[in-house]
């Protein structure tokens, strides 16, 4: 086998190419992190729609997703009068991507009803800014996707764009969890987040600009999408085959379980910080900048331990048990203080995860499907992928809605004061939102990494005999 080539070989891309590529992290990161914190809370505490509503809400979306998403994928896998001069993914992403941004403060802009009273005004509004952010998201997630394990076709550049990728990605978070508090202020009124929305959409969108350099493809890549091998693949078989490959399932389980954790915990920030902190909301800024922080800190470690042990599987597989781990002590602490130090050590946890799962893992994913179906159409695998986050967002509502069931929670409340007043046991309702932020979410990341562990099929050898056999088919 020809490992020189696929661990050493220089690339032909500049590094302003990784670093621009990168740079899509922050709209891909910002807005759905925007999302994860605000969307519950803004719906429940602030309009007044019951969980139930916002659980069905996001039911209907997943669905719409489910098909929505693969359908796309098989729909722009295949060559248009632009591809020649413009590449196959690259219009496509350059459609979408702005009304994906500014579809955002669509989420964030609601009508003036009460959703406690009159519910359905304000449901059809969230089901259907969902559906158009959803829509305009895959057209530019699904390209990208194929995009990247196309562009970077290496271990070593796979690498390379991690080291972009990592510190861009915990930026984006950064932005996405820090700025959107400090917009709202000391407030959380419905003006409030619709100001919020529309500044995160604005700061989106100059990142999205700046990001279209490093989506462009370059002659080689063009060149493969015309080459005589290339057969297209009919949907239904291109969905089967999909569903067929052991490292996609086995892949899809863990992604569900490491974004439904962590978009839990996150989600459940905001209300840890008013209803058990009785803090302000812009103090949500201090807790995730301590729980940034440790993953920025993580980042040269992870790094380097993966350069060490050269097994993709294994350092995820440590990362993932690390994290865990360290989510169960979120819903024990009793002080400002000890919330912090297991925020810094919670965040050095996941920043194994944060990177590889996406620039390596998935592009591993991606080599062993083409490798196995002998066909250079991946977009539709991208666009069952793109499922994870919408299937890990109804779990994550569902979850909600059933503590905040069984525990008294009562929507249309959004400072203590008020949520104490009305509810029959307040501290029912306090533990559990703790539970939520640390000891559920835990529990299904751990389950999600004991099935990679145990049933993830690409060993370090399946992935350079995937790229041997890649370099064979001329893709």
């Amino acid at each position: 086998m020809n490992d020189v080539y696929i661990e050493d070989s220089k690339s032909r891309h500049s590094e302003w190419k990784y670093a621009s590529n990168a740079l899509n992290q922050f709209p891909a990161t910002l807005l759905p992190a925007t999302l994860s914190v605000f969307l519950f809370f803004y719906y429940e505490a602030v309009l007044g729609l019951n969980a139930w509503y916002i659980f069905l809400a996001l039911t209907i979306w997943t669905v719409y997703d489910a098909v929505n998403d693969p359908f796309i994928g098989f729909l722009v896998d295949r060559n248009t009068k632009l591809t020649r001069r413009f590449g196959r993914r690259f219009p496509w992403i350059v459609i979408g991507i702005a009304p994906w941004c500014l579809s955002l403060y669509l989420i964030f802009s609601a009508p003036d009803v009460d959703g406690s009273t009159n519910p359905w005004p304000i449901f059809c509004w969230l089901l259907i800014s969902l559906i158009l952010f959803d829509t305009f998201g895959t057209l530019v997630s699904v390209n990208l996707g194929v995009l990247r394990p196309d562009l970077f076709r290496t271990e070593e550049e796979r690498r390379l764009l991690s080291k972009y990728f990592m510190p861009i990605d915990m930026v984006a978070v950064a932005l996405g969890l820090l700025i959107p508090p400090l917009f709202l202020g000391a407030g959380a009124g419905r003006e409030g987040f619709a100001f919020m929305g529309a500044m995160v959409a604005f700061i989106a969108l100059i990142a999205a600009i700046l990001f279209l350099p490093g989506a462009r493809e370059d002659k080689v890549m063009i060149d493969r999408y015309f080459t005589a091998e290339y057969e297209r693949m009919k949907f239904f078989n291109g969905v089967k085959e999909v569903v067929k490959q052991k490292s996609w399932l086995v892949h899809f389980i863990f992604v569900v379980a490491w974004i439904a954790s962590t978009d839990l915990m996150i989600g459940n920030s905001v209300y840890l910080v008013i209803f058990v902190l009785r803090a302000s909301p812009d103090e949500v800024t201090l807790v995730f900048a301590v729980f940034l922080l440790g993953a920025l800190i993580s980042i040269p470690f992870w790094i380097k331990l993966l350069k060490k042990m050269k097994n993709n599987k294994k350092v995820v597989v440590i990362g993932g048990f690390a994290s865990s781990a360290a989510m169960v002590p979120m819903t024990f602490f009793q002080t400002m203080i000890q919330l912090l130090i297991i925020l810094f050590i919670l965040g050095f946890c996941c920043g194994s995860l944060w990177a590889f799962i996406y620039t390596i893992i998935n592009s591993n994913v991606q080599d062993d499907y083409a490798v196995r179906t002998k066909k250079n159409q991946k977009a539709i695998l991208v666009g069952a992928s793109v499922f994870f986050r919408r299937l890990a967002a109804t779990l994550d509502e569902l979850i909600i809605a059933i503590v905040h069931t069984l525990t008294g929670f009562k929507a249309g409340y959004y400072t203590y004061e008020e949520l104490a007043g009305a509810v029959a046991d307040i501290e029912l309702v306090l533990w559990g939102i703790r539970l939520l932020a640390g000891v559920i979410p835990a529990i299904i990341l751990f389950i999600g990494t004991l099935v990679f562990w145990k049933y993830y099929p690409l060993t370090q050898e399946e992935v350079l005999k995937n790229k041997k056999k890649l370099e064979e088919l001329g893709f």
